[in-house]
């Protein structure tokens, strides 16, 4: 049985909340006599991480992951319960903690590697190493108060994971560095997965949470809600928030009539580009079982479907999607131009409903999806007639190892050779 790097049992953190100055200060005076409210943070949290182990932690933002990382690193006491924790711990918790913004940032890699028990000649040995993998140049002798958030989270994080800490701590820092540094950050942090350090890991990128984590807990209303691989619970995050989106989205009748009449007298969104006669009215991504979603798995059958009124009438309309990582290369697209089954001609108000199904195998990774309609003219020309630029955000997650946009289904074979290059590879 795995040794247990952290244990939490029926932890609890409550703050208090005061309308006024003056109630904080009939609480210390009096306690319990102040109309101070009562916010419970984490209720009844219950969790093991074996040594080793790399645990996702993942919610909506308030629900108390925070909190949570805040009790294990220490810098938080719980209101209710008990936390045990079994080895040296480093954490990269908000952006700034454990800085001096008054020191350069020389001094602060000497400031924090003090504060996690390292020696001055330790510090000294380590340096040139953190320094090479923060690599923000002159600045490390500026104030870090100069210092942008990319830099900051540079050297933040090259100190946390240099200074051989045997519990690491990330709460979402990665957001703010750059593509290729997060890049080297991650695999850091594969490294020292590798190597047995436990990892509390938090973020809101469920593909990073796939790659890199052992296990995964789902956080919602300040309570642990699942726990599991973390296949299983990103899908059920996914599906919260899904729900939430939806329910968010629900208007009384006569609100609806309005927006909806609105909608129609209003011109077309300045997001959208194109010079008219048609309007893409609705476009939905649907699973395989014909629900709106925005969350994709690997090998999914997918749907994209496009409500499409003309307004004019058009001899040669073409229908399109792309769909584009975030950095705006495009992954893959489609279109009924050159398609086995090319859009008939229409008439002014007729409404044509396009569904292009296809397999996703698209690499796990953020997404955007763009939709238009366009007409071709006798020459050929191309005119947009309604383009909409980004409409969703799609998400596609998996397990899938893919070494770029596609994740291709792909059969491997082997078989064993007696000879090698003609020499005889003694195997019998």
């Amino acid at each position: 049985m795995r040794e247990v790097a952290i244990r939490l049992r029926q932890v609890s953190k409550c703050f208090k909340r005061y309308s006024h100055p003056v109630e904080r200060l009939k609480e210390l005076l009096f306690p319990g006599h102040s109309k101070a409210e009562s916010f419970w943070a984490l209720q009844d949290v219950n969790l093991e991480v074996p040594k080793g182990q790399t645990l996702g932690v993942i919610g909506q933002n308030g629900s108390g992951k925070s909190t949570l990382l805040q009790i294990v690193a220490g810098t938080l006491t719980p209101t209710t319960g008990t936390v045990e924790v079994n080895g040296r711990i480093s954490a990269l918790l908000e952006l700034g903690s454990g800085f001096n913004p008054e020191f350069t940032g020389r001094e602060n890699v000497f400031f924090n590697g003090r504060l996690l028990g390292l020696s001055q000649s330790q510090i000294e040995q380590k340096f040139d190493t953190i320094a090479q993998f923060a690599d923000i140049g002159d600045f490390i002798d500026q104030p870090v108060k100069t210092y942008s958030s990319g830099m900051f989270v540079r050297l933040a994080f090259a100190v946390a994971v240099n200074v051989e800490p045997e519990i690491l701590i990330v709460d979402e820092a990665l957001a703010v560095g750059d593509v290729l540094f997060q890049r080297k950050c991650f695999a850091k942090l594969e490294e020292m997965s590798e190597n047995g350090v436990t990892i509390l890991f938090v973020s809101h990128d469920l593909n990073s949470v796939l790659n890199l984590c052992d296990r995964a807990v789902l956080i919602d209303h300040h309570r642990i809600i699942y726990e599991d691989k973390p296949h299983p619970v990103t899908l059920a995050y996914s599906a919260l928030m899904a729900k939430r989106e939806a329910e968010s989205k629900v208007l009384d009748k006569r609100q609806f009539k309005q927006e909806v009449r609105a909608k129609a007298d209003s011109p077309l969104p300045e997001t959208r580009i194109g010079i008219g006669g048609a309007e893409l009215v609705d476009v939905l991504v649907l699973d395989d079982r014909g629900n709106p979603t925005q969350t994709l798995c690997c090998g999914m059958a997918v749907t994209i479907r496009s409500v499409i009124c003309f307004h004019q009438e058009v001899a040669f309309p073409i229908a399109g999607f792309k769909i584009k990582t975030l950095n705006g290369i495009a992954a893959i697209g489609h279109s009924t131009h050159g398609s086995p089954t090319p859009l008939p001609a229409v008439k002014k108000g007729e409404t044509i409903v396009v569904e292009f199904s296809w397999l996703c195998h698209l690499a796990p990774g953020n997404y955007t999806l763009t939709a238009g309609v366009s007409e071709m003219l006798p020459d050929q020309k191309i005119l947009p007639l309604d383009r909409r630029r980004d409409i969703l955000a799609l998400t596609v997650i998996g397990t899938v190892c893919s070494y770029g946009l596609l994740a291709v289904p792909v059969e491997i074979e082997y078989t064993y050779s007696h000879e090698l290059n003609g020499i005889s590879s003694g195997v019998t």
